[in-house]
C-alpha cells in the first residue's frame, strides 16, 4: 500500500525510528504522568526551606533580601539570580532550584527556597516549565519543542503502524470493534470524571 510514497518498509523504518529516538521522552511522560495521578508532585523528594521574613521587602529590594536570606543560612546561590515574577511572587533561580519571597500560611513573608531533584525537574518538563524562549512567536522551553514533536510522532507512529499492517485486512471487523470500544470507554472515563 502507498501512501505519500512510502512503501511498508519505509513506514516499519519512520515507526521504528521515531520510536526509539522518543523513548526518553515518553518515558519521562509515562512516569512523571503516572506518579503525579498518585499525588506524587514536583516537590516530592525536594529540599525545602523556609525563612521568616521581618517585613515585606520594599519594591526593588526583593532580589537583596532573598540573596541575603540565602547566603545568611549558607545556603547556594541560583546560578540565575535575575529577578523573575512567578505567579505574583518575586522569584530568582530556576526550576531546578529557586527562592520566592511569598506568605506562608499564617500571612508571614518569607523566603521559600526549593532544590528539586531529578524528578521534580521531570514534573516540571511535563508541566511546561522552565526558562521560556521565543521560538516562532511562541514563549516555549528548548523541552516543549521536543513535546510538540513527539505530540507530532504520536500521530505518525499511529498511522505507520495501521500502514504497516495494511488496516488489519484479516482482522478489519476486529480491530474496529476495539478501536470503537477504546473511544467509548475513553469517552465515558472523561464523562464521569467530570
Amino acid at each position: 500500500m502507498k501512501f505519500l510514497n512510502l512503501n511498508k518498509t519505509n513506514w516499519m523504518q519512520i515507526h521504528t525510528y521515531l520510536s526509539l529516538f522518543f523513548l526518553p521522552t515518553a518515558f519521562i511522560y509515562v512516569l512523571t504522568g503516572a506518579l503525579y495521578i498518585f499525588e506524587i508532585r514536583q516537590n516530592a523528594g525536594a529540599d525545602l526551606y523556609e525563612f521568616k521574613l521581618d517585613s515585606a521587602p520594599k519594591k526593588g529590594e526583593e532580589a537583596k533580601v532573598i540573596l541575603n536570606t540565602l547566603i545568611e543560612n549558607n545556603l547556594p546561590l541560583p546560578r540565575d539570580t535575575t529577578l523573575k515574577m512567578t505567579r505574583g511572587a518575586p522569584t530568582i533561580g530556576n526550576i531546578k532550584y529557586s527562592a520566592t519571597i511569598r506568605k506562608d500560611k499564617e500571612g508571614n513573608d518569607v523566603v521559600y527556597v526549593v532544590n528539586r531533584g531529578l524528578y521534580g525537574v521531570l514534573m516540571m518538563m511535563h508541566k511546561s516549565s522552565g526558562t521560556k524562549n521565543d521560538i516562532l512567536g511562541f514563549k516555549l522551553t528548548f523541552f516543549d519543542m521536543i513535546a510538540v514533536a513527539f505530540s507530532i510522532s504520536m500521530v505518525i507512529f499511529y498511522l505507520s503502524g495501521l500502514i504497516v499492517t495494511a488496516f488489519c485486512r484479516k482482522n478489519r471487523k476486529t480491530a474496529f470493534i476495539y478501536f470503537a470500544a477504546g473511544f467509548i470507554i475513553t469517552a465515558m472515563a472523561i464523562y464521569f470524571s467530570l
